[in-house]
């Protein structure tokens, strides 16, 4: 691995990827399509201050070194860029966990612990007639998700999240003009998650519902699990298997007080879906949590623990989120 020399001139770096190498092999190599993608631009170089005038603003970001080219499928373009004919779309969706505690305490919600900003999943098989993992978590103000049989969910939530009170508003017509007419509407979202400690996912079912009520403003969900998906999809991680969840119509839309669509929402403009993200745990976990984690204490309770991370895309909108597991598990 090398970088490029991106001072003069534009370099254009192409190799064929191991698929591509193969297919040449066999005499069945052709170009039908292309990807571009924006893994190493960091936007935030750009300039518009420059003493120099506009034709400078971007420099930096041109003459940024870029790595040569992958040849490994999964490395060679991890953030792609989405085409559109639209002139007056300025923000491209976003996707974000809903931790608000108007939605924990109404819908399946889960909230992440404390400060850590993990969310916890409970490995109930150390379990004794007195004492459970979840009861030690519930007596330390823990909340986490029971991960053999779990009622409860991170929510997700995807959107053009333009900021609070800003425009375009998060209103039921911008979602319609700006996510929908634009192809932007996630109603699959694919989830990769660590088979070596989780067994599946559930997700949202396609009859669940969300709204907040145009009149007393609280929240109107309706919102039950069901195993997501297997596909064959390659997230390029080693021992990562993927499903796909529903995405639900996300109807929480501007409102006034007593209380607005932030008390429901994490996306601060048009918002596209809402998913659950509710992970099984592996069955028989045992000699894991010695190789790939560690031990720690909750409260005077020993307990193992196995950090992973499971990965939410968008099948529409390619946004991603990462979401920090832990799974916890009496000593």
């Amino acid at each position: 691995m090398g970088f490029l020399d991106n001072s003069g001139d534009i370099i254009l770096d192409a190799v064929l990827t191991e698929a591509g190498r193969r297919r040449m092999a066999q005499g069945s190599f052709r170009i039908v399509k292309f990807a571009l993608g924006d893994d190493e631009i960091d936007y935030s170089l750009y300039n518009k201050n420059h003493p120099s005038g506009s034709a400078y603003y971007d420099l930096e970001i041109l003459q940024t070194p870029i790595f040569e080219a992958f040849t490994q499928v999964n490395a060679g373009i991890n953030y792609g860029l989405l085409s559109t004919t639209a002139t007056d779309l300025l923000y491209l969706p976003s996707i974000k966990t809903n931790e608000k505690s108007q939605m924990a305490s109404k819908t399946l919600a889960i909230r992440s612990s404390g400060s850590s900003g993990l969310f916890l999943l409970t490995d109930s098989s150390n379990d004794t007639s007195t004492t459970s993992i979840s009861s030690v978590l519930d007596a330390d103000s823990i909340e986490s998700i029971d991960g053999f049989a779990p009622q409860t969910a991170v929510l997700v939530e995807t959107g053009l999240d333009t900021g609070v009170g800003q425009i375009p508003a998060g209103s039921d017509s911008n979602r319609q003009s700006l996510l929908v007419s634009n192809g932007l509407i996630d109603n699959k979202l694919i989830i990769s998650y660590d088979s070596r400690f989780i067994s599946g996912i559930k997700g949202l079912d396609s009859q669940s519902s969300v709204a907040n009520n145009a009149t007393s403003n609280q929240i109107n969900a309706s919102l039950s699990l069901t195993d997501g998906t297997r596909t064959n999809i390659n997230s390029g991680l080693e021992n990562y298997n993927t499903i796909n969840v529903v995405g639900i119509k996300n109807s929480i839309a501007q409102t006034t007080s007593p209380n607005t669509e932030a008390d429901f929402s994490s996306i601060s403009g048009p918002r596209g879906v809402m998913a659950a993200v509710a992970p099984v745990i592996k069955q028989g976990l045992d000699a894991e949590y010695s190789l790939y984690g560690g031990t720690s204490t909750v409260g005077a309770t020993a307990v193992k623990f196995i950090d992973t991370t499971i990965y939410v895309q968008g099948s529409t909108s390619n946004t991603q989120l990462q979401i920090p597991f832990r799974i916890l598990k009496l000593s």
